[in-house]
């Protein structure tokens, strides 16, 4: 499921992408969205770094995976129903095709949450390819 709304800058090793959520989104309940939808929504803002760069390069889009997180930290008990919330991840460290991003989420500028991801680039093998 796409969450992210827009890609609205990109670097070499930085994204940043927006998210508005709206009355009748899938992960709304009575106009809130639980915090931790902001873990996907760091994953989300990630692929699209990769997707992005891949695309500037005249690569293909793959997919990926999050492969995890070693700490999440969020200040608000939950996301509302009109909030634009600005994702930044920032990659601190690449070992293809794995990658860590530190990333930060703010509404308004103030950082509601923050934490480091694990991500995975590429699919599993195709058979194809193993011969």
């Amino acid at each position: 499921m796409l969450m992210i709304d827009a890609l609205v800058a990109h670097s070499d090793d930085a994204c940043t992408c927006t998210k508005t959520f709206r009355q009748g989104d899938p992960l709304v309940e009575d106009g809130r969205v639980s915090p931790l939808a902001v873990l996907e929504l760091f994953a989300q803002t990630a692929a699209a770094h990769f997707g992005y760069a891949g695309l500037v390069h005249g690569g293909a889009m793959s997919s990926g995976a999050l492969l995890g997180t070693r700490r999440i930290d969020v200040s608000v008990d939950a996301l509302r129903v009109g909030e634009t919330i600005t994702i930044v991840a920032t990659r601190v460290m690449a070992i293809p095709p794995m990658a860590q991003f530190e990333c930060v989420a703010t509404i308004d500028g103030r950082a509601i949450a923050s934490g480091s991801i694990n991500v995975a680039m590429g699919g599993p093998p195709r058979a194809q390819d193993a011969q």
